[in-house]
């Protein structure tokens, strides 16, 4: 039996019935359960299954009722609340009625409810009721008892079988009497060695240690039992195991010890635990069981004695440190439960407070003021601080890709550990400085860890930085792969997924390790030197991938774009190195662009376009030569995130330099036109609006100062350049529109007289010389009176200047047109012939005759016609000029002189092509 003082199971009446029954009846292995029972679940065996005061042939069931009788002890055996479904049933009933199965379990799965199977269930359950059938037997009324083992387990599978040794079976073989002496010694020494391994085992497992005690021990007084020398050799092994117990509490270490990663919480646990442990040992030790042996191997001398008192002091010196270190550090329970609850952002204010803990036990406290152990304390928070951050990082969302909001944990991690270290050192120096004991900690072991941890991290980081280089991942997505212009485009695009899909590859072998945050995990750093390794030829394929694109650059707007798409590669050294490169070469394109407007600005500094003014138009080309070197300047500016060259200032210096000679050129390009402007340029309005080209009946010409026009285009674009007009051409500025119309109208007049004019040859000249006089005496105010500077009667001359200008224009056209009309009937006259001969006909005597009089008749008559039409033209067109005056009469008369002969050449020509004819 064991020991009074230590805590046995309940036990029901039928329960203990029952398992009597199974102790003495039964032979047949017993399978228990390594599951806990619930302390609210009572099990017991049904009246049935105890009736012991009747034989089984006095037991009044009948063949019909042998399956209801064991279906209701199944269910009393398991669980009086639990109802068995049909398919439990069915394999009940296969049970009773094969013999070839053996074994029947009866338990209850959470998912599934209540199970009957033939096999021992895989999984571990609470509660199991089983029922073994002998071999080869038939269940029946008669033979049930005898052929069936039956029972229920629950509990653990060593308590429920140190509940079964210690309640069934060692008190039969303890208070037996029919055993022969030997052999129940024999069995006695190796049955108290098994329950002194059992209980200790059972009871390790909740934390505590539980001495043995034989049950045989407490059936003799010491004076009876020394007389045993057996029974006294078997107490004897009782006691070293108690000795052997003791010993290995005492030398339990603190997790503080041992080196591992446990935090300050599970330091508080261990001490509670331990000064529990002692102290149930120390009670244990005042019991009457262990007192009732100490006594009897005292009695007998035993050399045991001596060294267990000895133990038996140290365990209450021990229980009093324990006592002292629990009250200490429960001062920190606390503030650590509350740092077990917080982000790494949020840790380093709470440390303080924890260190001057610390601080105080190291001061105050009897047995926890080593330097060792508060050394240990002091890793017991870093391990606390690496425990929180851990729980923080993701290392599925990290291999996911979501690499900002990783890298930002990461990074916290980082400054948390760092600050812990701050503040380590910050409290030293106060400690140093106002404590009498000084600070002779080891520091490297303390934060051993810790730099590993931020090394790792750091590694985490870098692996974060991979995949936004190598594989576009920003937060769970990839970013667009950038569109490559050119011919080399899609070659440039391919590669780049090449290096993506070889980093993605060599990830997921990264991923693949195996407890990537514990720091003391070995493998981490040569599976993360196999990664770093590729990575690092990924580099080299990047840098020829980018040194080759640039190959095609020709501006600095492409260079830049490209310094764009490839700018996030930049975290790499390497990469790092050559984008640098590529930025000197964007500079050195700005650079040699810019020698080249320097040279051009030299070479050329008089070139102007064709259709623009002389002095502006200087100004508009230094200021596209500006305009040339600002655009790509403005897109360095706007490149942000091109990294620092030293060429780069040098180019910005030279830059600035040259825009400054720039615009000092232009600068004194206008100050220079301004000063050779006329001050008096009103006056220039003061003349005629047109003048004459040759004499007095020459073309007419406008009388415009073409300085005026010089001067307003140059104002014009000097305008558009920004620049101030000066103020005394202020006045003819703002009038170069109404100039400008003037101008125009006054051309339309000079154009439709110059038109009329150019129309004419001498003799028609003469001819229209009324006319023209006429018209002449319409333009003459603009030849003399009107000027540029008139306002108001200017549009009414030249209204009246173009009516009459368009009359005469009508007159020239018609009269032109008759020309053109006569000059057709006298070329009509010359081709109608007065011969025709047909060559495929042969003509008689009188049939050509005939034929040529006909022809000629013909044609006659419409000879008379167009000589009559060319009378009518030459009539209607002397309708204008008939009350003309002698002189154009006489023009009129050579005019007409000239058509005659015209007519009379026709018909000359005529003849002369008939007779050919002929």
């Amino acid at each position: 039996m064991a020991d009074p003082g230590t805590p046995q199971p309940a036990r029901s009446s039928s329960s203990m019935s029952m398992q009597s029954d199974l102790g003495k009846g039964h032979s047949k292995s017993k399978h228990i359960s390594s599951t806990p029972v619930p302390s609210d679940v009572t099990l017991e065996v049904p009246e049935v299954a105890v009736e012991k005061e009747k034989p089984v042939s006095e037991v009044d069931v009948s063949a019909e009722e042998v399956d209801s009788y064991t279906k209701r002890l199944v269910i009393h055996s398991y669980m009086l609340n639990y109802q068995p479904l049909e398919e439990s049933e069915r394999a009940l009933d296969k049970f009773i009625s094969d013999s070839s199965v053996r074994l029947l379990i009866v338990y209850h799965d959470p998912f599934t409810g209540l199970r009957v199977d033939y096999a021992i269930p895989a999984q571990v359950v609470e509660h199991m009721s089983y029922f073994i059938r002998a071999e080869d037997s038939i269940i029946t009324e008669e033979t049930f008892r005898s052929s069936v083992q039956f029972g229920s387990v629950r509990g653990g599978a060593i308590e429920g079988l140190l509940r079964l040794m210690n309640g069934v079976h060692t008190p039969q073989v303890t208070l037996s009497t029919a055993w022969p002496e030997t052999a129940k010694n024999n069995y006695s020494v190796e049955l108290h060695r098994f329950l002194s391994k059992l209980t200790d085992s059972r009871f390790k497992l909740l934390g505590s240690t539980v001495l043995y005690v034989p049950l045989e021990a407490l059936q003799h007084r010491p004076e009876e039992a020394v007389t045993n020398k057996s029974l006294v050799q078997r107490l004897e092994m009782v006691m070293i195991h108690w000795t052997r117990q003791i010993k290995a509490v005492l030398s339990t270490q603190p997790v503080s010890d041992i080196g591992d990663t446990s935090g300050l919480l599970e330091e508080i646990s261990f001490w509670k635990s331990r000064c529990a442990d002692l102290d149930s040992i120390s009670k244990q030790l005042q019991k009457p069981g262990v007192c009732h042996i100490q006594a009897i191997l005292q009695l007998y001398a035993s050399t045991y004695i001596p060294p267990f008192c000895k133990l038996a002091k140290q365990i209450q010196e021990s229980t009093l440190q324990a006592q002292s270190n629990v009250s200490f550090l429960s001062l920190l329970k606390e503030p650590c439960e509350e740092l077990a609850q917080l982000k790494p952002c949020e840790i380093a204010p709470k440390l303080t407070h924890i260190l001057n803990l610390i601080r105080v036990i190291w001061v105050n406290s009897s047995y926890y003021n080593t330097r060792d152990r508060i050394t240990a304390l002091l890793c017991k928070i870093s391990n606390e601080i690496i425990r929180l951050c851990c729980r923080e990082i993701s290392l599925d969302r990290i291999f996911q890709g979501y690499v900002i909001s990783s890298k930002k944990i990461l990074n916290d991690c980082i400054q948390c550990c760092l600050s812990w270290k701050e503040l380590y050192l910050h409290t030293s120096q106060l400690h140093h400085k106002y404590s009498s004991q000084g600070w002779s900690l080891d520091q490297i072991t303390i934060f051993a860890l810790v730099d590993s941890f931020v090394r790792r991290c750091k590694d985490l980081i870098e692996v974060c930085e991979c995949q936004q280089q190598f594989s576009r991942w920003e937060e769970g997505e990839r970013v667009p792969l950038p569109c490559f212009a050119g011919r080399q485009g899609s070659e440039v695009t391919q590669r780049l997924l090449y290096i993506e899909a070889t980093f993605d590859n060599s990830l997921q072998v990264l991923r693949s390790v195996k407890d990537i945050l514990d720091v003391r995990n070995p493998s981490w750093h040569e599976d993360y030197s196999r990664f770093r390794g590729k990575v690092k030829d990924l580099e080299v394929m990047m840098q020829n991938l980018i040194t080759s694109t640039f190959e095609t650059v020709n501006c600095v707007e492409e260079g830049v774009q490209l310094l764009d798409v490839f700018q996030h590669l930049s975290g790499r050294e390497a990469i790092k190195r050559t984008i640098d490169r590529k930025t000197v070469d964007v500079y050195a394109l700005l650079s040699s662009e810019l020698s080249e407007v320097n040279l051009v600005m030299c070479r050329l500094s008089s070139l102007t376009a064709a259709q623009m003014p002389r002095h502006a138009g200087q100004g508009h080309w230094t200021r596209a030569l500006r305009s040339r070197i600002e655009r790509p300047m403005e897109v360095l500016w706007r490149a942000h995130f091109l990294p620092h060259v030293s060429s780069g200032e040098e180019v910005r210096v030279n830059y600035a330099k040259l825009c400054q000679t720039l615009d000092e050129k232009v600068r004194r390009i206008f100050t220079d036109w301004s000063q050779s402007l006329n001050r008096e340029c009103l006056s220039s309005l003061n003349q005629p609006l047109m003048i004459r080209c040759k004499g007095k009946t020459g073309p007419l010409d406008i009388n415009f100062n073409k300085n005026l026009l010089k001067m307003f285009n140059e104002i014009h674009y000097w305008d558009r350049l920004l620049f101030e007009i000066p103020h005394y051409v202020t006045e003819v500025y703002q009038r170069r529109e109404e100039l400008h119309n003037l101008r125009e109208n006054v051309l339309l007049v000079v154009r439709d007289y110059n038109r009329i004019i150019k129309a004419l040859n001498e003799d028609e000249l003469c001819l229209f010389s009324e006319r023209i006089r006429f018209l002449d005496r319409k333009i003459q105010p603009g030849l003399s009176k009107l000027h540029w500077s008139t306002k108001g009667t200017s549009s009414v001359f030249i209204n009246d200047c173009r009516v009459h200008a368009n009359k005469v224009q009508l007159m020239v056209d018609e009269y032109k047109a008759a020309n053109l009309a006569a000059s057709k009937l006298c070329e009509q006259i010359s081709e109608l012939l007065l011969v025709h001969v047909d060559g495929k006909m042969v003509y008689g005597d009188l049939d050509f005759q005939e034929d040529q009089q006909s022809h000629q008749h013909s044609q006659l008559l419409r000879l008379q016609n167009a000589h009559q039409d060319i009378v009518k033209i030459m009539a209607r067109v002397y309708g204008t000029f008939h009350l003309d005056g002698p002189e154009v009469q006489q023009h009129w008369v050579s005019y007409m002189e000239k058509m005659d002969r015209m007519v009379e050449e026709a018909f000359r020509l005529n003849i002369k092509r008939s007779l050919q004819e002929l």
